[in-house]
């Protein structure tokens, strides 16, 4: 059944638990398309995508960050971060736990990859130079939407250290000039599973006209 656009973004949310079967390699491609075709305002930033399917490197690229933590020390973790709003901190002590899981049992693990011509992490003197970072999140948020549409849904992972970083550039040979920018798990989710979606509120009272704080009368 086709979803149009509007439909697509409401329905994508952020899913951890899945069903222990593939993406159909047609659908995960027209998913993927979705994301080249984001906007790129110079081709060298050049996107790639490397779909891990082999069980085995799966769990290599796992070991790269992975440590089983007991619950008390991930609600401490969590309690450390003082966030404001309480669906927050139940995100979070569901999400760190499932880290390694939603890794390994995703219908479809890729990680994304950018060209980045300068260190991402040196300091920049514009944002200018920030646009091969923007872009791929661009890429990823339609590669997201267009996932929702065909009932698939997945989540984020950012490496959280050089190290971690090194160690995904080493297990899948990724070159020095391309950044990882995550690890995207997308798949079908389990009966029941969590899911996590933005709370917002009306949308006027984000949007200000003509100056800052100046809402419509």
């Amino acid at each position: 059944m086709a979803v149009d656009t509007h439909q697509a973004i409401r329905a994508r949310r952020t899913i951890r638990d899945f069903e222990p079967r593939p993406i159909d390699r047609a659908v995960l491609d027209r998913i993927l398309e979705a994301g080249l075709r984001a906007p790129m305002h110079d081709p060298k930033h050049g996107r790639r995508f490397i779909v891990v399917d082999d069980a085995a490197v799966r769990a290599e690229l796992v070991r790269g960050f992975w440590r089983e933590r007991p619950p008390e020390e991930i609600a401490a973790v969590v309690d450390s971060w003082e966030l404001e709003f309480p669906e927050q901190r139940a995100m979070f002590l569901d999400a760190l736990p499932k880290q390694a899981s939603m890794v390994l049992s995703a219908g479809a693990l890729v990680i994304v990859c950018f060209r980045q011509t300068e260190p991402l992490l040196d300091a920049k003197a514009s944002l200018h130079e920030l646009n091969a970072f923007a872009e791929v999140w661009s890429c990823l948020e339609n590669i997201l939407v267009a996932a929702a549409a065909d009932g698939i849904f997945g989540v984020t992972k950012i490496p959280s250290s050089p190290a971690e970083t090194q160690h995904i550039r080493r297990t899948l040979s990724i070159p020095d000039d391309y950044e990882v920018a995550c690890y995207l798990p997308l798949g079908h989710p389990t009966s029941g599973a969590p899911s996590f979606a933005p709370a917002i509120g009306a949308v006027g009272s984000y949007v200000f006209r003509n100056s800052w704080g100046r809402v419509e009368p």
